[in-house]
């Protein structure tokens, strides 16, 4: 057995053991699951891809986002993706230390406004970050902001800010930072090299949430075609009725596609060309976000919402990733106009990378 499928036999085991009703639950109302988190950080799980010498356990980014898809897949309730593919890779990059336990990850920008100042040997933020996952649980905030005329990556210690407490339709925590002139050591801010700045961010963030959003396809794919093998209606078992098996397979051709297109993306990351994948893949996840929680329920019926049942876990959880990182609205507007701008012959060549 490849090293790689070891990986992924053990994360499912971590995963399939903090996924049962009474865990999700109280999960939702903590707002993560602080036992889940305690096991991968003593596998090393919680920094995979992250560089040793930076205090990462190593790996590559395809492992990492195969333990993150497996993490959508069995609803996790931790902020993984944040921690190893975002602030950890943005940290290692910049030659900043990566510390243990979770952190926080935030992208400065038009949607959430930060001011930058340096003075003397320090620094100081001031602005709102909304909706920040995981904030109130991390043991530091990193963010990447514009300064002037070229980025920053700085580590911020909870105590430069204040977290109000929020939650996404499916209980994880999503906070909003606020900060009025925090003082943040020049030790902990470092200009960012390059393949790190805001737009990179940003789209590796919008990957990680695609790259979730198949896993938690995966899942509600299983569990209905799971329910109309089980599921006797008139007679025989929901599966037989053509109608049914006609929304299985438009389920499972959505979630098919959206790993496809994930799985591109991927490959195409830091690659300096990824954001066309990354668009794609992000739109196709949110496209099939909605498509398949709509045919998972309708096949279940009444007994998908109850709170026993886990599909609602796997179906709140793609409601709310498909508008982090950007909606299907924002990146298939940033499609299109890239395609106008590039001429008739860009869409093609895309297409056929010539």
């Amino acid at each position: 057995m490849s090293d790689a499928a070891l990986l992924e036999d053990a994360a499912t085991g971590i995963f399939r053991d903090h996924y049962t009703g009474d865990l999700l639950v109280a999960a939702k109302h903590a707002g993560w699951c602080a036992g889940l988190w305690k096991v991968l950080e003593e596998t090393g799980m919680s920094l995979v891809s992250v560089p040793e010498d930076s205090g990462g356990t190593g790996g590559s980014v395809q492992e990492a986002l195969t333990v993150i898809r497996l993490a959508g897949k069995y609803c996790a309730a931790v902020p993984l993706a944040d921690t190893a593919l975002l602030a950890g890779w943005a940290l290692a990059r910049a030659g900043l230390p990566v510390p243990k336990g979770p952190l926080a990850f935030a992208v400065a920008g038009t949607t959430s406004p930060l001011t930058v100042k340096q003075e003397g040997g320090g620094w100081k933020l001031s602005g709102t970050l909304g909706r920040v996952p995981w904030a109130r649980f991390a043991r530091a905030l990193v963010i990447v902001a514009e300064h002037e005329d070229r980025c920053v990556v700085a580590s911020v210690d909870p105590a430069q800010y204040k977290v109000s407490p929020g939650i996404n339709l499916a209980g994880e925590a999503r906070d909003d930072v606020v900060m009025e002139n925090a003082l943040v050591s020049g030790a902990r801010v470092r200009a960012a090299p390059p393949g790190v700045s805001v737009e990179n961010a940003w789209q590796r963030g919008a990957l990680s949430r695609a790259v979730m959003m198949c896993g938690a396809l995966d899942r509600i794919l299983e569990m209905s075609v799971q329910y109309c093998r089980q599921r006797v209606q008139f007679g025989r078992p929901l599966g037989k009725f053509q109608a049914i098996q006609q929304e299985l397979a438009r389920l499972a051709g959505d979630a098919a596609i959206a790993t496809a297109c994930a799985m591109s993306a991927a490959g195409a990351l830091d690659s300096g060309t990824q954001e066309f994948d990354i668009a794609v893949a992000k739109v196709r996840a949110g496209e099939a976000a909605q498509s398949g929680a709509s045919i998972a329920h309708q096949v279940h019926g009444a007994i998908g919402v109850t709170e026993e049942y886990l599909l609602h876990h796997s179906t709140l959880r793609l409601w709310s990733w498909r508008s982090e990182y950007g909606s299907e609205a924002h990146w298939s507007e940033r499609l299109g106009r890239t395609a106008i701008e590039g001429g008739s012959t860009w869409l093609w060549n895309t297409l056929t990378r010539h």
